[in-house]
């Protein structure tokens, strides 16, 4: 049946400039089987029922191979929106009156970007959403041409502010968390910190609650045989769970990580490349002073477990290194002690891996990773790319405002993503953790034009990412053959933390939001006066109560400390209160506050 379609003038001059806008040359699909994953399904989580790793088409239901310039149907889930309007086999070609782009799919340096099916069903699904919610698709079945159309919620359009100030935001935030709530477990090391900081941001208590219960079932020192990818995120997740509550039951744990950290370290001298080895042998005093400039960095495992590798490998990483790095920054905002001068190798070696172009190194290319080469001469490059990597770095040396450079490094990461942002969503490895940490970086900054810009063009990645039902999230194929996301345990659940973890910056409570420590409110300290007496506290679901005065409100970590009639004192969270107690708290602490 052939469907017609209306919509408003504005809506087709939208449609009308996106069209002039993203005209580029055909150019043939590069890796037609996707790595021969269009036919690989997942093991775990519910997307094991799809046959293959696919393409979500957004909140539609239906999964399909991405071809040059259309979809082709591979699947379709039941009681989806698609369900009973698209077929298996269905060539989806257009929406909404309009043919999709081109798109170049496969390789590791052609032609980055969405532009293409991709970006132009994220956008049509964005127009839909934001008007009638009727999505109008340009199919061919068999040898007919038709018009179908898959009837969307009405969620609205991300607003110019995402994700302050934004409804459509505030509705995906709230289904995301409820996702994670009700699906626990089957996360790794990168998607429990997301998650974790998602739900202790939230302002819903419930949330947090649970989002304080996952800090705290992490609350296990880790062995010294440990990756450093988990040292790393285990040390934001507990140091941001501390600073935001102020328990200090994490700090034994975070102290021993930072233990952990100090021997997983690489440290001069180093000893790591089989000169005889190397395609092209240089010198043993050349690779000495090569390979010793991987001192700061961190591989996988610890230095003294690694694995030696013909020709050198990748040895140590700026990735791991970007985390090692917030961690001691955050539990040095905790109150801890370590060794400076580890946090200095550190920060040098991304200093060595990052160019005048503001491009961060994968591991050590600038100096032995592909040979013996000019570290100087490597640093002048100002080409633009890895804008993911400059995301993280931002974060990096935001958190350390007062050292000298990061607000120059801090500029110039933003400058590279603001050049080679259609490259985000190619992380090496693992695209989801690029795409998660370089929009956390873009942000957490003040740039205004530049998150607008990003919003702009990653809306529909995030549209498209969205599976039926809009709870929950799955990450699309990317062009690094390196990469294996979608094989990770439950990739819905992991994909779905790291969009609730970007949505939760419409409010920023947290460290890696942005919120600069030093202006944390001050510990409100009163014993009991006639201005506090006893009064009646609730719990937040109303079911319980008991009298009781307040003695302290530590406002930055939601500590209510109050001595109820008999003597005796309790600590409460600020979230399970009600809300009457919490206006309560405010007035109080900006009655008192110094």
């Amino acid at each position: 049946m052939l469907h017609s379609l209306h919509f408003s003038p504005g809506r087709f001059l939208t449609c009308l400039s996106l069209s002039l806008s993203l005209a580029s040359p055909a150019l043939a699909v590069k890796d037609e089987t996707n790595q021969g994953r269009w036919e690989t399904p997942a093991k775990e989580g519910p997307d094991a029922e799809v046959p293959g790793f696919l393409i979500n088409m957004g909140p539609t239901g239906a999964r399909g191979i991405l071809k040059e310039s259309s979809y082709i149907v591979k699947y379709i889930f039941k009681k989806s929106p698609a369900a009973g309007v698209l077929e298996i086999e269905d060539e989806v070609y257009g929406a909404d009156g309009k043919k999709f782009g081109s798109h170049v799919f496969g390789g590791t340096n052609i032609n980055r970007g969405l532009e293409g099916p991709l970006q132009d069903l994220g956008l049509a699904i964005e127009d839909s959403e934001g008007e009638d919610g009727v999505l109008e698709l340009m199919v061919k079945r068999g040898g007919e041409k038709l018009k179908v159309q898959v009837q969307l919620e009405q969620l609205g359009r991300f607003a110019d502010s995402f994700p302050v100030d934004c409804p459509k935001t505030k509705i995906l935030q709230e289904r995301a968390l409820k996702y994670l709530v009700d699906h626990p477990g089957g996360l790794d090391s990168q998607g429990r910190c997301v998650a974790t900081l998602a739900m202790i941001a939230s302002d819903d208590s419930k949330i947090s609650r649970v989002g304080k219960k996952m800090a705290l079932d992490w609350n296990k020192p880790y062995d010294d045989g440990t990756w450093s990818w988990h040292l790393g995120f285990q040390g934001i997740a507990l140091s941001e769970y501390h600073l935001l509550t102020g328990d200090r039951k994490v700090l034994s744990t975070l102290d021993k990580t930072l233990d952990l950290l100090e021997g997983a370290q690489w440290k001069s001298p180093i000893n790591h490349v089989n000169r005889e080895k190397m395609k092209n042998p240089a010198s043993k005093e050349e690779v000495d002073r090569a390979q010793n400039l991987y001192s700061g960095g961190f591989g996988h495992a610890p230095y003294n477990v690694i694995v030696k590798r013909g020709g050198g490998g990748y040895g140590p990483m700026q990735w791991p290194t970007c985390l090692a790095l917030m961690t001691w920054q955050l539990a040095e905002d905790c109150g801890l002690e370590y060794d400076p001068t580890s946090r200095e190798r550190s920060y040098q070696f991304l200093e060595n891996g990052t160019t005048d172009g503001g491009k961060v190194a994968y591991g050590g290319e600038f100096t032995l990773n592909n040979g013996v080469v000019d570290p100087k001469q490597w640093k002048k490059n100002t080409a633009h790319k890895f804008s993911h990597k400059s995301g993280l770095a931002y974060q990096v040396h935001q958190l350390s405002p007062e050292r000298k450079g990061s607000k120059k490094a801090m500029k110039l990461h933003l400058s590279n993503i603001d050049a080679a942002y259609r490259d985000m969503a190619d992380g090496h490895a693992c695209g989801l953790m690029g795409f998660t940490w370089g929009l956390a970086g873009v942000y957490a900054s003040d740039d205004r034009k530049l998150k607008e810009k990003i919003t702009d063009y990653y809306k529909a990645y995030w549209n498209m990412a969205r599976c039926h039902g809009s709870d929950s999230y799955v990450v699309l194929p990317n062009r690094d053959y390196a990469d294996g996301s979608y094989y990770r345990k439950n990739i819905r659940t992991h994909t779905t933390a790291a969009m609730a973890f970007i949505y939760s910056f419409s409010s920023p409570k947290l460290r890696v939001h942005g919120v600069d420590g030093s202006e944390a409110p001050k510990v409100v300290e009163k014993a009991k006066t006639p201005d506090n007496p006893y009064r009646t506290f609730t719990n937040a679901e109303g079911t319980g109560s008991f009298v009781g005065s307040l003695m302290i409100f530590d406002h930055r970590g939601g500590i209510v400390r109050i001595r109820k009639r008999n003597g005796s004192v309790v600590d409460v969270d600020f979230n399970d209160l009600s809300e009457k107690d919490q206006e309560y708290l405010r007035a109080y602490y900006y009655a008192n506050r110094d």
